[in-house]
């Protein structure tokens, strides 16, 4: 294998990498609604935003009460959770294999191995 050749693998590896950590960076997670039989577009029901850096954004879907506080949607809340606990399982998940794959392609080696 040429070194141009050699190079260019490097940098495509290297694009990749970075790709994948810039989407890694945040994590968003919506939850939908659908009417059932309905031909309309679903409508966001609660939506979570969480970056690397520990920040996070949740909108969860509540209504006033006649008292006129604040109620949230205790089912819908309840799914989105579910949602959200799912992602960050598969994104860590996701994230072990990526360092995984780099350690043993750097010749690092990961702790118990």
């Amino acid at each position: 294998m040429a070194v141009t050749e050699i190079k260019g693998a490097l940098r495509t590896v290297a694009e990749k990498v970075s790709q994948f950590v810039s989407d890694a960076a945040v994590l968003k997670v919506e939850t939908r609604t659908l009417e059932a039989g309905s031909t309309q577009e679903s409508v966001l029901a609660a939506r979570t935003v969480i970056s690397l850096d520990g920040d996070n954004l949740s909108e969860v879907p509540a209504s006033k009460n006649a008292e006129g506080k604040w109620e949230i949607d205790t089912v819908l809340y309840d799914l989105h959770m579910r949602n959200v606990e799912a992602a960050i399982a598969y994104r860590s998940r996701m994230m072990a294999s990526m360092l995984d794959l780099l350690g043993s392609g750097s010749g690092m080696r990961t702790a118990g191995s």
